[in-house]
């Protein structure tokens, strides 16, 4: 619900998370990328695209979309027989995490200096949103 109204506000965004979702699922389903670290750099690399070419979608919905990506990635291989393999599920997972983590850690220290908006901003959210 969150990720649909901050989308509707920005059909853009709509346009460019796709492109950037259906790109990573097609490296990844293609079969050109095999190993731990591309596949690992695929993600990173499709996730921090999304952080640079979407700065107005919040810093939580990205890694969320990244991860229906993932979840893709993973499940679509199995309508053709293969098994889902444990490591290229971690590999995308650390991609997403390594792109996203940065971002968090930074709005981290900012709470940690005092640097807090108040609460009433957006109605319920959190610090970290």
């Amino acid at each position: 619900m969150i990720l649909q109204a901050t989308l509707s506000k920005r059909p853009a965004n709509v346009a460019m998370g796709s492109a950037i979702g259906v790109a990573v699922l097609w490296l990844c389903l293609a079969g050109a990328i095999e190993s731990f670290a591309a596949r690992a750099f695929l993600f990173y690399v499709g996730t921090s695209a999304a952080y640079v070419l979407m700065p107005h979608v919040r810093r939580t919905d990205i890694p969320l979309a990244a991860m229906w990506v993932v979840l893709g990635a993973e499940l679509a291989p199995l309508a053709a027989g293969r098994l889902i393999s444990p490591v290229t599920v971690g590999a995308d997972v650390a991609g997403v995490a390594m792109a996203a983590a940065p971002i968090f850690i930074a709005r981290a220290r900012q709470v940690l200096q005092g640097d807090v908006r108040p609460r009433n901003r957006r109605n319920g959210d959190s610090v970290f949103h």
